[in-house]
């Protein structure tokens, strides 16, 4: 079983639609426009609500602010928000599905050479979407 590596491709870092950007928690927007107003910009965002839980639509057209397009990294790696660290991993709150997006290269590579891909091909990814649903829904979320 191949475990998932990113490819530093940039697909998860780019936003064509303002409205395919990241779900932020409300701890998780205040640190991402504390980080972006000590960087000299602000972010604009929309309130949500999924399962009554308040959160945040980050609109981001274009790269995120954070992505150094030089290093093709994660400036705030260690700090980014759940719905990032749970990538290529995605949450549907309307039909409860995961969905593992076929936009992320290594999924798109791994597919198309046959490989059969699961949550247990993305352990960190998977830990990082547990505690984003326990949160969501107030309960602990073991995916195994």
């Amino acid at each position: 079983m191949k475990l998932f590596q990113c490819l530093r491709c940039d697909e998860c870092c780019y936003f064509d639609n303002e409205e395919r950007g990241p779900i932020l928690f409300e701890e998780e927007l205040t640190r991402v426009k504390t980080l972006a107003k000590n960087r000299g910009f602000e972010i604009r965002y929309r309130e949500l609500s999924i399962n009554g839980v308040r959160v945040y639509r980050w609109l981001i057209k274009g790269y995120c602010p954070f992505y150094d397009k030089e290093s093709r990294a994660c400036t705030i790696h260690s700090m980014k928000p759940l719905s990032c660290k749970m990538y290529p991993l995605l949450y549907n709150p309307n039909t409860g599905e995961v969905l593992i997006s076929r936009e992320c290269r290594w999924v798109n590579d791994m597919v198309n050479s046959g490989e059969v891909l699961g949550l247990e091909n993305f352990p960190d990814e998977t830990r990082a979407l547990e505690e984003a649903l326990s949160r969501l829904y107030r309960i602990r979320v073991k995916v195994h």
